[in-house]
């Protein structure tokens, strides 16, 4: 690493602590984390569901012998909406495609959208999966802007996304974007460590800062998402706090 690299990367941990550096520096993002996520994650998970090589049993997704596995959090993910079965989703931080295109085979009837902070994303995307150009409508968008484009779908959800951002403002800013871009389930994949997410939206519901009526908080059996609902749901967990979710 060099001189420079080193002074950065000491200049954002202070800046992390004190809350007003995200994790990452978002425009080097692809190039100094994202790219090397990925090749360490191929190593030992599939994650792109092989054509031919899986099926869906009872809503699980078994996978051929010899196959490496999919992640623990993105098999609960997939067959969370095969459960649900929303008309339409949003992944809000889409990053290369891989959950895009994973859904887009184990339900190929679904409206996908999906964004990211930079078009440098989007092209790595689309050089990951071209077939998605035609099929689902991705675009830039910054979710901690206060410009937000109006965006809908039946089910919004994050993968590691909210958990990055560091500055306060932002991170409210990004929840309230959320919420605003579906008026029945959001679903969060985070670190829950990191925050204290129900604590969170229960004030802004409360401070009327959501567009939603009701909230109802769920997870599943293995405690990986956070399934946020205006309607009570049944066959899940329902919670109350995050304590919740960090006792397995």
């Amino acid at each position: 690493m060099s001189i420079i690299k080193t002074i950065k990367k000491k200049i954002r941990g202070i800046g992390k602590r004190v809350g007003i550096m995200d994790d990452f520096e978002w425009s080097n993002y692809y190039e100094d984390e994202y790219s090397k996520q990925i090749f360490d994650l191929e190593k030992q998970h599939s994650l792109v569901l092989p054509d031919g090589k899986y099926n869906i049993i009872d809503g699980s997704i078994i996978l051929d012998n010899g196959v490496l596995p999919l992640h623990e959090n993105h098999k609960d993910l997939y067959e969370l909406f095969l459960n649900l079965q929303p008309n339409s989703i949003l992944e809000v931080g889409c990053g290369g495609g891989d959950h895009l295109t994973n859904i887009r085979k184990l339900m190929p009837t679904v409206k996908l959208k999906g964004f990211d902070l930079s078009q440098k994303q989007l092209s790595f995307l689309f050089n990951r999966h071209p077939q998605l150009k035609e099929v689902v409508d991705v675009f830039v968008q910054d979710l901690t802007s206060f410009n937000y484009k109006n965006v809908k779908a039946d089910l919004v959800f994050t993968q590691a996304v909210l958990m990055h951002i560091e500055r306060r403002k932002f991170y409210i800013q990004a929840l309230k974007n959320i919420f605003s871009s579906t008026n029945k389930i959001v679903v969060l994949v985070e670190n829950w460590d990191r925050r204290d997410y129900i604590k969170d939206i229960k004030e802004l519901f409360n401070s009327q800062n959501l567009p939603w009526k009701n909230l109802y908080f769920y997870t599943t059996n293995k405690k990986i998402p956070l399934i946020i609902s205006h309607i009570p749901l049944s066959g899940f967990k329902k919670i109350e706090n995050n304590q919740e979710l960090l006792s397995k």
